[in-house]
């Protein structure tokens, strides 16, 4: 479908911002459209979980407008935010309880709550339902959280750094579920990685973000026609290698 007849979920209107004298956007426009997986990428620190920040309305920008379902970014209405799961880097989890139990609690906050979901997603780990969230290790508590957020079936998932910790075996998993989860629905995705290698066949459209807020804006599969090289090292061109 073409991308004028499609519904915008996210508007990103000569946005900029900064950090003292550190630049991280100048008159950044991105649109997010309905039913997208949208890819925010580069390495860590130029700046992908600021514009998370922003869209969510955590942090003010300098200048430019973020219009969420048409609403803007810092004045989410209630039935707006309800619309919207985020993974944000650095989650937190209550420890002291099991599985079975971090289902049981947040289950009552999502009124779209899907249980097999939840349940699904930890089953890919082989765990036991009264394992407690403390004795699992990162990834598998990765997992946790990942079921939290898909469960609450919502319109707009953010995913900020949705690797974390995973090792490359569960993320390819977590890739085919998200693929599984998301096909033949609307719901719309930006996501957010420092790793490449996972998202060649996930991403519709992609920003490459570099220090000093200059970008690269990009369809997958337009971004792949050149079949020479991989696209990890496509990447690697417009990020500078380590």
């Amino acid at each position: 479908m073409e991308q004028k007849n499609r519904k915008k979920i996210i508007e990103i209107k000569n946005l900029s911002h900064s950090y003292g004298t550190k630049k991280i956007y100048e008159n950044l426009n991105i649109d997010i459209y309905q039913g997208s997986v949208f890819g925010l990428l580069g390495k860590n620190g130029v700046g992908k979980s600021t514009l998370i920040n922003i869209l969510m309305g955590y942090l003010k920008p300098k200048n430019g407008e973020c219009l969420i379902f048409g609403e803007p970014s810092h004045d989410l209405s209630s039935n707006t935010k309800e619309q919207i799961a985020l993974l944000h880097e650095g989650f937190i989890s209550y420890d002291y309880m099991n599985i079975e139990q971090i289902e049981i609690f947040f289950a009552p906050f999502y009124p779209k709550w899907q249980r097999k979901i939840f349940y699904d997603l930890v089953d890919l780990m082989k765990l036991d339902y009264g394992q407690k969230i403390s004795s699992l290790s990162f990834g598998q508590k990765s997992q946790v959280v990942l079921g939290c957020l898909f469960a609450q079936d919502a319109k707009l998932l953010m995913l900020d750094d949705y690797s974390m910790g995973l090792d490359a075996g569960y993320r390819r998993l977590f890739i085919d579920y998200l693929k599984d989860y998301i096909k033949n629905t609307n719901k719309t995705v930006l996501i957010t990685s420092h790793v490449m290698n996972d998202l060649e066949n996930l991403i519709d459209d992609m920003v490459i973000v570099q220090k000093g807020g200059i970008i690269h804006k990009d369809t997958m599969v337009n971004f792949n026609k050149d079949t020479s090289t991989t696209f990890e090292d496509k990447f690697l061109d417009f990020v500078g290698k380590y």
